[in-house]
């Protein structure tokens, strides 16, 4: 976190062994290689530099960096820690507020989620400390304020991509009115839509109700990873905001959908759990090898299991002639899920009852 502030402010920084470093020179020399290097692409003399820096920390003993020039920075209590997905790749996780990916390409950064409103210094600030391209692009899997309210903090952002329904509840929203109503979203989703190409191509999908009525789920392929923001927010009970158009009913079906057509995926990340804030092995002989933690999609088929089970178990208790309250503290469930967080369950039940007792 040092490292990365004293480099900002322009003053003399400790090199990752300890002695003193004129200021800037690690990134000026960085993007001096990565514009100059003859015969080389930018991206790939930027990897070359960024991995390099890696090794460097790794050799000085400082095997928990897991990105490079590692980024913990807060402002305020606005704490986001942000790790590569691999070492060798481009796209980055960062957590703290809600989930947020970070597609750090040369030609500008693609953001999935912006986290709550205030949070789009700390994330400016770790995107920084990797690249000085600014953020161009950004994809909100939904309208929630903890998901959309970082758009406002992204001036370059040209493209703001979302579910049609998503821009509608966002419209709403007093942080954009006025002025800042050129952060909404001015490119719509429908059912799918392709975004780049080659190792960057981004699949974005809509398959139906669930945690609101506009969930995006957003698929990098080249890297067989899926994000699922808050169709997925955690191993916990399902959010469901019905006055958003949200569904208990849909939720399991819309989730069997995304995995029936998500078949090379192999990693997913979430809405909020941030197990992906701690290294992927503690037994890793280098840092440089170490990747976030996210979840599996084994982890998302026992998560549609669950989401199915849960409605099961609302319309077992609906049967038994009990009300919302009664339902949510007797709620019965399969000895598989006892691990996960019961804190939504309430809320969740009331949803599902104002559906099935209409």
């Amino acid at each position: 976190m040092g490292l990365t502030r004293r480099m900002e402010d322009g003053g003399p920084v400790a090199s990752a062994c300890g002695h003193a470093e004129p200021k800037n020179r690690l990134l000026s020399e960085a993007r001096h290689q990565r514009k100059n290097a003859p015969g080389v692409g930018p991206r790939r003399q930027w990897k070359k530099v960024r991995q390099t820096i890696l090794i460097t920390l790794v050799l000085c003993g400082l095997v928990a960096v897991v990105v490079p020039l590692p980024a913990l920075l807060a402002q305020g209590d606005k704490i986001v820690r942000m790790q590569t997905l691999n070492v060798r790749d481009i796209l980055y996780v960062l957590t703290g507020g809600s989930n947020t990916l970070a597609l750090m390409r040369d030609e500008g950064v693609v953001l999935v989620d912006t986290k709550p409103p205030g949070w789009g210094r700390s994330i400016r600030d770790n995107i920084e400390s990797v690249t000085d391209q600014p953020v161009t692009t950004i994809i909100n899997t939904h309208a929630h304020a903890d998901h959309v309210g970082g758009n406002v903090d992204f001036p370059a952002a040209t493209t703001i991509i979302a579910h049609a329904n998503a821009k509608a509840r966002m419209e709403k929203m007093d942080i954009f009115r006025g002025p800042n109503a050129k952060f909404l979203p001015n490119k719509l989703v429908t059912d799918r839509m392709s975004l780049l190409d080659g190792n960057d191509r981004i699949e974005i999908y809509y398959f139906g109700r669930g945690h609101t009525d506009g969930d995006l789920v957003v698929v990098f392929p080249e890297k067989r990873l899926a994000h699922f923001g808050d169709l997925f927010p955690a191993k916990a009970a399902p959010l469901i905001d019905a006055e958003a158009g949200g569904s208990g009913v849909a939720f399991p079906e819309t989730l069997m959908k995304a995995i029936a057509e998500l078949k090379t995926v192999v990693r997913v990340t979430t809405g909020h759990d941030e197990a992906s804030a701690v290294m992927g092995s503690g037994t890793s002989a280098s840092a440089i090898n170490a990747n976030p933690r996210t979840m599996s999609i084994k982890d998302l088929q026992e998560y549609a299991d669950f989401t199915r089970d849960f409605l099961e178990a609302v319309k077992q208790a609906i049967a038994a002639g009990k009300n919302a309250d009664e339902a949510a503290k007797t709620l019965q469930l399969p000895e598989r899920y006892k691990a996960y967080d019961m804190t939504n369950a309430p809320v969740s039940v009331r949803a599902i009852y104002g559906e099935l007792k209409k």
